[in-house]
């Protein structure tokens, strides 16, 4: 741990349960090719993730489990094949912690930061700015989610605009989600946003995010997470199995 703060926090850290680290693959539509990973945590004890980050907020020291958690992906990455992006989550406030500046800036494969989508009090601005000064992509997570909306896209001005897959789902039945995506899709293209849409679990959902004019899809269909040992194992089943291109394939 590299600042005062983590290492008061380092004792509250180790009683939370060990987490593991998986990735799952994002597909780009046009190419039909697998071109990098989202960095996801699992905790030993099956808690979802949201779970152990709000308990972590209550005792002050969120930022502190965000940044351990980026630290074992990067850890962890270093088997994934050579030149794919790996996209990181965080809360804002965290993007601006120096020393997530410390881990990233001499990453040699592209990089981005999902921005939580719940409430934040950091600058987002200031966020945009550190982000491009890092050399990474900025992505808002969960869009259409709690406080993803168009208000933060615009302010952002992020690379990558991801749709929450609930708001996806929805879209298919669903008049007023319709109303809510097409929002969320024009402030993401006023922003020169790419479109990456989540939840994608059969061959019917990557057509209707296609026909939305999704750029990116991520979900069980285009590939479960696993870890960073068995992604050349999934890559090599999702070219069999849908005909998805990847590195090395």
């Amino acid at each position: 741990m590299t600042s005062r703060g983590r290492a008061d926090a380092a004792g509250i850290l180790a009683e939370f349960p060990r987490a593991n680290i998986v990735f799952q693959t994002i597909v780009n539509l046009r190419e039909w090719r697998v071109v990098g990973f989202e960095a996801l945590a699992r905790f030993e004890d099956g808690a979802p993730p949201p779970l152990h980050l709000d308990r972590a907020g209550s005792m002050g020291i969120r930022a502190e489990l965000e940044l351990l958690l980026i630290e074992q992906a990067i850890e962890a990455m270093s088997e994934l094949p050579a030149g794919m992006s790996v996209t990181f989550n965080a809360s804002g406030g965290t993007m601006l912690r120096p020393e997530l500046a410390d881990m990233l800036r001499d990453l040699t494969r592209p990089w981005g930061l999902e921005i939580y989508e719940g409430a934040t009090t950091a600058d987002l601005s200031a966020v945009r700015e550190r982000v491009t000064s890092l050399g990474g992509s900025l992505l808002v997570d969960d869009a259409g989610a709690v406080c993803a909306d168009e208000g933060r896209i615009a302010v952002l001005q992020p690379d990558v605009v991801k749709i929450d897959r609930a708001l996806f789902w929805q879209v298919a039945d669903d008049d007023d989600a319709k109303t809510r995506l097409a929002a969320l899709l024009a402030a993401a293209r006023s922003a020169g946003a790419s479109v990456l849409v989540e939840g994608v679990s059969d061959a019917e959902q990557v057509e209707r995010a296609r026909e939305l004019g999704s750029d990116y899809a991520q979900g069980y269909h285009l590939g479960y997470p696993a870890s960073a040992s068995q992604i050349g194992e999934l890559l090599a089943d999702l070219h069999r199995s849908i005909g998805v291109d990847a590195p090395g394939l």
